[in-house]
């Protein structure tokens, strides 16, 4: 009799998680939906082509760039038709100086005792020399400069300007995203994004308003919901493999795992430890970025780039990170945050 209680015991515990496991899953799944269904209308037409008549930043990256001064300073460098930019940071909108390529010749120059993978461009009386961080990245490099030094100049990227608009308009906005609900953009939304994605950019959306401002947080959603739409329209039309991605995922979960040990390890390190952690995460979410960045750079417009540079800028940020780490305010979206990586790392691709 009593073996038969504990049996009958053990079947209504096991009972009762299984329906509060369906129970969350049934909510992860609302949460979803709302979120999905709320989305502004611009942002629910990313499925749009890109225009082909728009010259496509074609490669992107970190070099150090030596300056007047013999010193070497880390740049955010960009490759745009016949035209070669770097930036102070990946967040600048102006850089801080250009190459056309047209006629320039592009080598490989000896390095020395502080920097071991250098390249040069020349063009006439002008030249920029720059060197990167491994022996692999430095071919690619200068056969893309080379091919492009018989394109025309091409303008830098420029940031995307806000529209000012009248109440009409603003009202058949509100009615066309209303429209919209059931139309294809939601519908590959709801494709892309699944139960966890959606409370990681809830997460993220609201720490990134409570930092930051409401205006900041909706601008990295609306960017990173673009970006995926974008990337998974890419693959669906066979221009992209899904396959091309994991080479980003190296990183990524290495960056997700270090932050998670943080999140855990937080009452119990130094925090010249945890600052040194959240550097190593930054430098890991860079090399995500130059990954993704380069697989998608053939196909997105400038605008559409700067989206990338300016969502890992901004979030994939030591000091940032640090600082959202120490917000005691934060700890219950934190810890989502760090349960949706939890989940991203327990899958293999």
């Amino acid at each position: 009799r009593v073996r038969g209680t504990v049996m009958s015991e053990t079947k209504k515990t096991k009972k009762t998680d299984e329906n509060t496991e369906k129970k969350q899953k049934t909510k992860k799944r609302e949460n979803k939906d709302k979120f999905v269904e709320d989305l502004p209308e611009e942002i629910s037409n990313s499925e749009e082509e890109e225009k082909e008549s728009e010259v496509k930043v074609e490669q992107v990256g970190y070099l150090e760039v030596k300056r007047k001064d013999g010193k070497w300073k880390p740049h955010y460098c960009i490759l745009i038709g016949g035209s070669f930019y770097w930036y102070k940071s990946n967040q600048d909108m102006q850089p801080e100086g250009g190459i056309n390529l047209k006629g320039s010749k592009t080598k490989k120059v000896d390095g020395d005792s502080k920097k071991k993978w250098i390249l040069e461009i020349a063009n006439g009386d002008k030249t920029f020399v720059g060197a990167v961080g491994a022996a692999q990245e430095l071919d690619p490099w200068i056969n893309v400069l080379s091919k492009n030094s018989k394109f025309e100049s091409t303008p830098p990227p420029e940031k995307e300007k806000g529209k000012k608009q009248g109440r009409m308009e603003a009202a058949k906005k509100k009615i066309a995203g209303k429209a919209s609900t059931t139309g294809i953009g939601k519908s590959v939304i709801k494709k892309v994004i699944n139960d966890e994605t959606a409370a990681l950019l809830i997460s993220i959306r609201k720490i990134v308003k409570k930092e930051a401002n409401a205006k900041k947080a909706d601008e990295l959603e609306k960017n990173i919901i673009k970006l995926a739409v974008k990337a998974y329209l890419l693959i669906d039309r066979n221009k992209l493999k899904g396959d091309d991605f994991l080479i980003a995922d190296g990183p990524l979960r290495a960056a997700f795992e270090l932050l998670i040990k943080c999140f855990n390890g937080r009452g119990r390190v130094e925090p010249k430890v945890l600052s040194d952690a959240f550097k190593r995460v930054e430098g890991m979410l860079k090399k995500a970025e130059t990954v993704i960045t380069n697989l998608l750079a053939p196909h997105l417009t400038p605008k559409n780039m700067f989206r990338i540079s300016s969502t890992f800028g901004y979030l994939a940020n030591a000091e940032f990170l640090e600082k959202v780490f120490k917000d005691t305010a934060l700890e219950d979206e934190l810890e989502k945050l760090i349960d949706a990586m939890e989940y991203y790392t327990q899958f293999h691709y």
